[in-house]
């Protein structure tokens, strides 16, 4: 059997295949990278062209959410609570929802703990918590935020004790 004996590569062959080999892994690895991005756009909803959802409590005008624009991540409303009033006991199994008080004041049952609410206040409720708002005798106008854009609402009956 003969034997054949590979000449040793220079030092310089060396770094020229290091350098080739470098080269078209970073030219690769660059066009994965270029992907043309997506334009950024951007999404406008006016008040008054938003119909609101009418509900024997009140009404609400969803202002921005995946429905209106796919790309919509979060869900951005207002809610409008008449006197002497409440929503359904609910939940979001999806999302936290924030709400800030623009006028008015409304009592907020969030769980078994209750707290009242003024205008310029703001609460955080926590994904899957259970909640309700109420009204007295004034009116209360609440601009809602949930943190994706498919909210999702769940009704819940109240248990009885």
């Amino acid at each position: 059997m003969l034997r054949y004996a590979r000449p040793p590569l220079r030092p310089i062959a060396l770094a020229a295949l290091a350098v080739l080999f470098l080269s078209a892994h970073a030219a690769s690895a660059g066009e994965e990278q270029e992907k043309p991005q997506k334009e950024p756009k951007m999404s406008l909803t006016s008040f008054d062209d938003v119909k609101p959802l009418e509900f024997s409590w009140g009404w609400i005008r969803w202002l921005m959410s995946s429905e209106i624009d796919p790309d919509a991540e979060m869900t951005f409303g207002l809610v409008y609570i008449k006197p002497n009033q409440s929503n359904p006991l609910h939940l979001h199994p999806n999302s936290a929802e924030y709400l800030h008080v623009l006028s008015g004041s409304c009592e907020h049952r969030l769980n078994d703990q209750w707290v009242t609410l003024k205008a310029g206040d703001t609460l955080r409720i926590p994904s899957g918590a259970v909640h309700l708002a109420r009204t007295r005798d004034e009116a209360c106008r609440v601009m809602v935020v949930f943190n994706t854009g498919k909210r999702q609402m769940v009704v819940v009956e109240e248990e009885s004790k």
